[in-house]
């Protein structure tokens, strides 16, 4: 589709984001929509689709009337196979993205302590020694699935040692938050639903353990840290909040970061001008992952609940409504970037970009994921001087919903080097 091509209404109800060849690329999609209309509904996701960054941003400031509170619940009705595994509880736990205030200041209020910029920048020696030690299990075989032997190892585990999780338990923390994500679409078979049903349970009571283990013997680590925390009035994290926090962490601080992992390092590697300039002077490469961030928004969508009836545009919106915030749409408005279907790394202010969020859920881990992606893309280019992408494996866009990175990311390196 041309970004230019007027776009039938039906087709903005029928689109498909479950759809992955045409998600591969979205934003001929997003372009003509955004220009269609400020919201569409959409029946695949039974929610509606608000496409342009004002709205956006308003939404995000006015959670009176945007709720949080079912962000990371089901967006359809859960088979009764499924409820049955939950056995009467209620699935899900309560989060810093899935509560509204009062309770989202107070959890914020804690949570911001182990976020702190100077905490952040403490941790940089500790996650360039962890880049060093994946770069070295790959680095003699002169080639490598960057995105599967790095950007998820490496970022899944930058959180876990944030945890003071096991590197061994990693694996499967990654596999139940991938059970969460199945969970809130509920569009697979009902046998692979009740299979992440009990996962999730798991995840859960993975964290339950880890959290009367750390409470009876402390560590150094940030869970060791929110269990102790207390607000100035004495508040504290619930014992569901402790447990639904590192879960959030996991699914949250990882996947997003691994997605933007991969588009920064296959648009540099396809950009042989900027690719040698960031090496000349790597002081360039924080402003080419923000245009990477905007450009390639690792996360496409995020999501609000009405709290009553509204109009965005032209469109009213019923009470009670999902809505789906088009982030990828609304960074290459032309109202925040001119020319915004370029890439370009010199761009002014690509800062601008929404991909972190505003208001009060403005990410909590956006100086670590940018900490992350400098550090990790600094090291790869740093330890494998001839890094190129291998013309006889083609990049692979991952089959997910909601994010938008590679799955597979094949690189190679010259033998004098390995």
């Amino acid at each position: 589709m041309s970004v230019s091509e007027p776009i039938d209404p039906a087709e903005l109800a029928a689109h498909d984001p479950f759809d992955f060849e045409r998600m591969a690329d979205p934003y001929p999609f997003y372009a003509a929509a955004r220009r269609a209309t400020a919201a569409f509904f959409n029946a695949p996701l039974n929610s509606w689709f608000i496409t342009r960054p004002e709205d956006i941003q308003a939404i995000w400031r006015d959670p009176t009337r945007f709720s949080s509170k079912y962000i990371m619940s089901a967006h359809r009705e859960m088979p009764a196979e499924v409820l049955e595994v939950f056995a009467g509880r209620a699935p899900w736990l309560p989060t810093l993205l899935t509560t509204d205030p009062p309770d989202h200041t107070r959890m914020r209020g804690l949570l911001v302590k182990g976020f702190a910029p100077q905490s952040i920048a403490a941790r940089e020696p500790a996650i360039r020694r962890l880049a060093d030690e994946l770069i070295d299990g790959f680095i003699a075989d002169g080639h490598a699935d960057v995105a599967q032997r790095f950007a998820f190892p490496f970022t899944a585990t930058v959180i876990g040692d944030m945890l003071g999780m096991p590197r061994a338990d990693i694996e499967r923390l990654k596999r139940w938050s991938g059970d969460w994500l199945r969970l809130i679409w509920c569009v697979e078979p009902i046998e692979r639903l009740v299979e992440s049903a009990h996962g999730l349970l798991a995840f859960q009571r993975y964290f339950a353990e880890v959290i009367a283990e750390r409470r009876a013997r402390p560590g150094d680590d940030l869970l060791s840290v929110l269990i102790q925390a207390r607000l100035d009035d004495g508040d504290r994290l619930s014992e569901e909040e402790l447990v639904a926090v590192p879960m959030q962490l996991i699914v949250g601080g990882h996947e997003t970061t691994m997605f933007a992992m991969s588009n920064a390092l296959a648009l540099l590697l396809q950009r042989p001008a900027d690719l040698a300039a960031v090496r000349a002077d790597p002081t360039l490469l924080p402003q080419f992952i923000e245009e990477v961030l905007r450009y390639e928004t690792p996360l496409l969508f995020n999501q609000r609940q009405t709290t009553a009836e509204l109009t965005i545009g032209d469109v009213t919106i019923p009470a009670d409504s999902s809505l789906q915030l088009l982030v990828a749409a609304a960074n290459r408005d032309e109202s925040l970037f001119a020319e915004p279907d370029r890439f370009d790394p010199r761009r002014p202010h690509p800062d601008r970009h929404l991909s972190f969020g505003r208001g009060i859920h403005f990410c909590l881990g956006a100086a670590l994921a940018r900490l992350e992606l400098r550090v990790g893309i600094e090291q790869l280019l740093a330890r494998l001087p001839d890094l190129r992408l291998r013309t006889d494996a083609p990049l692979e866009r991952a089959r997910v919903i909601l994010f938008f990175g590679y799955d597979r990311l094949h690189l190679t390196w010259g033998p004098t080097h390995a």
